[in-house]
């Protein structure tokens, strides 16, 4: 069978590392028939560019950054293959396989991102492709140099374009039923839009992007412990078609220091609304929650929730704009979301209630709430977190 398996994160900090993977490797080459292995930056490499970047003390565009990125990955391909050639493997170092796009616009479109005509050539051969992880899939800032982003949805996207199944090794070692993950148990089979909801609304470091390619391709996608002989201790990743989903909710996520915006006095008919959220936009707030009350016939309440990393840009944007000073504007933080995950809230009734009741029980005070088809989140109380998690886990049987 074929299989693409991508390493980084805490198996990929050294040289030591790498020659474990390759030995690893090495000792389980008859379990596949094909292997496509893509590397993260290792964790040597990527810190000292990082160190060697913030020296500048200036924004890095978005093509120095690919390069950053690219030359990171392509270092740390070319010393695994040699790593496995060590152990008696023929490899290929594949540091290139962009296409003529990479937009973010033709991938919602289904259109596939990348040439892997130099992986099939490679498998062709016999010998193992090792690719460079960065290839300029979705949108990375210099921030995210560190933490060695883009390997996962490259992975993804070859295993698309295959047609096989992916391995995914990394400091994420499965998707646990809640946070933080010592105190759950981890999710055997989870759907791609469960995965997709508790990475979002949580902390994992799990490439939502990764998720999103795998979901539009229907590729089964397994993260968990890495160099074990069987495939356990970890999560399947698939369509929610193949997953029996007797609970209503699968698993519960935490996100610390929110904060709760709330405006009054805003005009019914849309056009102060537009303004507020282009606003948010342009300062790239990344938004939580949001809800709209009707106060009158003409004038409404907007509430919307955010990181507190944006609050000293919002409030400075808020003052300066002359139509927002006219508002009444409430800001409340120390907050945290607690949110709950489940594809089984579609057919299970009464799930609001229990989490509102719970939360009653306790005397745990919430307030912004937003619902979908799969997910329940409150923002409450900091100091409250933890007995909302013990709650909602021993009420749902997390």
């Amino acid at each position: 069978m074929n299989i693409v398996q991508k390493y980084g994160g805490c198996y990929l900090k050294n040289m030591e590392d790498v020659s474990a993977i390759a030995s690893h490797l090495a000792q389980n080459r008859e379990n596949f028939d094909s292997l496509v292995l893509v590397t993260a930056a290792m964790q040597e490499i990527a810190e000292a560019m990082s160190a060697r970047a913030a020296k500048l003390d200036v924004e890095i565009g978005s093509d120095k950054l690919d390069a950053l990125f690219s030359a990171a990955e392509q270092q740390t391909a070319a010393l695994m293959a040699a790593a496995l050639e060590k152990e008696g493997l023929q490899t290929e170092v594949i540091e290139d396989i962009r296409g003529t796009s990479l937009s973010e616009v033709e991938v919602f479109a289904g259109k596939h991102e990348l040439q892997i005509d130099k992986v099939e050539k490679a498998l062709r051969k016999g010998v193992i492709p090792v690719v460079a992880g960065f290839q300029g899939i979705g949108t990375y800032g210099s921030e995210n140099v560190q933490g060695r982003y883009g390997a996962a949805a490259t992975a993804v996207a070859i295993a698309a374009g295959l047609g096989c199944d992916c391995q995914l090794y990394g400091n994420t070692k499965g998707i646990y039923t809640r946070e933080p993950a010592e105190e759950g148990r981890v999710i055997e089979k989870i759907s791609y839009e469960e995965a997709m909801e508790l990475i979002m609304l949580g902390t994992s470091d799990l490439e939502s992007r990764a998720i999103e390619l795998a979901k539009a391709f229907g590729i089964k996608v397994y993260v968990g412990p890495a160099m074990k002989a069987e495939k356990s201790g970890g999560t399947y990743i698939m369509d929610r078609s193949l997953i029996v989903q007797e609970a209503a909710v699968t698993g519960l996520t935490v996100s610390d220091d929110i904060v709760v915006y709330t405006l009054k006095g805003l005009p019914t008919d849309g056009d102060r609304i537009a303004e507020l959220f282009e606003l948010l936009s342009d300062l790239a707030v990344n938004i939580d929650m949001i809800s709209q009350q009707t106060c009158s016939e003409h004038c409404c309440a907007v509430s919307f929730s955010c990181s507190k990393d944006k609050v000293s840009e919002i409030d400075m944007a808020f003052e300066v704009n002359q139509r927002m000073r006219e508002l009444e504007i409430f800001k409340q933080d120390d907050l945290s979301l607690v949110s709950l995950v489940g594809v089984g809230m579609a057919s299970h009734v009464g799930v609001a209630g229990r989490v509102f009741s719970v939360l009653a029980q306790q005397n745990i005070r919430h307030y912004n709430i937003t619902t979908s088809e799969i997910s329940i989140s409150v923002a409450i109380d900091s100091v409250q977190k933890a007995a909302a998690v013990v709650s909602l886990s021993e009420a749902f049987s997390l």
